[in-house]
């Protein structure tokens, strides 16, 4: 199991902690186990680990009786983000991470109830979500999905009917939030954000793509119908975001060499935003 809470801060800052179950997404060496899955299926991609990048390792399918542990593993860390002091917690269903192969029509090749038709495939997200729900209440809870994304090489070939299926499963659950990623057409995303009745946060760039968030991205979204924007990179390279969009100046880029290399640089050392005279 790989779990990670994602942006810790001070009490007085706190606001919500993301949860990810890498699943296949995972390295013995980082571990020290094999990775599980829902089908022993690689990743598509090599891994960070101590010694370097590596291949993904062929995960261990995981059996029938073990998968609603793995559900409830995110309400376990969910009380314990709760427990920290967080506000609420987002289950990061994307990027191909463990909800996302369960979702996905190539890495998960299950014949029992968890694969095959759509209704099976997204019950582990609903597991997940309603476990959650059940640990720290359905105000306290968001999902993050990345619909068709093709990441670390999953693939969603029934995208729009599957996070359909999937949007109206959270709907009955009341959680806080569905957060999308823009990793598909605009006019299936839109279709989502009328079938899904609360409120909406939209990533509106692809993830690791090469144009970061701005503000015309940010308002494009809220005119198709978001009440939220979320800024990954831009926030990440602008430690005054909010100013700089405020006033429209300019965005520093992200110095993507930084990434994963440890200490400050890249993360602590970004400058805010210089007037010139």
């Amino acid at each position: 199991m790989s779990f990670a809470a994602h942006c810790p801060a001070p009490a007085s800052e706190r606001g919500g902690a993301q949860l990810m179950h890498g699943g296949r997404v995972s390295h013995p060496d980082t571990t020290g186990t094999q990775p599980v899955g829902p089908s022993a299926v690689p990743a598509t991609g090599q891994l960070f680990t101590p010694t370097g990048r590596q291949p993904a390792p062929v995960p261990r399918a995981l059996e029938t009786a073990e998968v609603p542990g793995q559900a409830q593993s995110y309400a376990q860390a969910a009380r314990r983000a709760i427990d920290a002091g967080f506000d609420g917690v987002e289950l990061h269903g994307a990027n191909g991470y463990l909800i996302s192969q369960f979702l996905s029509t190539n890495a998960n090749l299950r014949t029992d109830r968890y694969g095959g038709s759509v209704a099976n495939r997204i019950r582990f997200a609903v597991e997940a979500v309603s476990a959650t729900v059940e640990a720290v209440g359905a105000a306290r809870t968001g999902i993050r999905l990345s619909p068709g994304g093709g990441f670390w090489g999953v693939e969603e070939t029934d995208a729009p009917e599957l996070n359909a299926a999937l949007l109206a499963e959270l709907a009955r659950l009341e959680v806080a939030y569905v957060h999308l990623e823009a990793t598909v057409d605009e006019d299936v995303l839109v279709g989502l954000r009328r079938t899904w009745p609360g409120t909406l946060i939209m990533n509106p760039v692809f993830p690791m793509g090469p144009k970061q968030t701005d503000r015309s991205d940010a308002d494009h979204w809220l005119g198709l119908g978001a009440d939220l924007i979320s800024f990954g990179r831009a926030f990440l390279a602008n430690p005054d975001l909010v100013e700089r969009l405020r006033t429209e100046v300019p965005l520093a880029p992200v110095d993507e060499t930084t990434y994963y290399q440890g200490a400050d640089t890249g993360y602590l050392t970004y400058p805010t935003y210089q007037h010139t005279a």
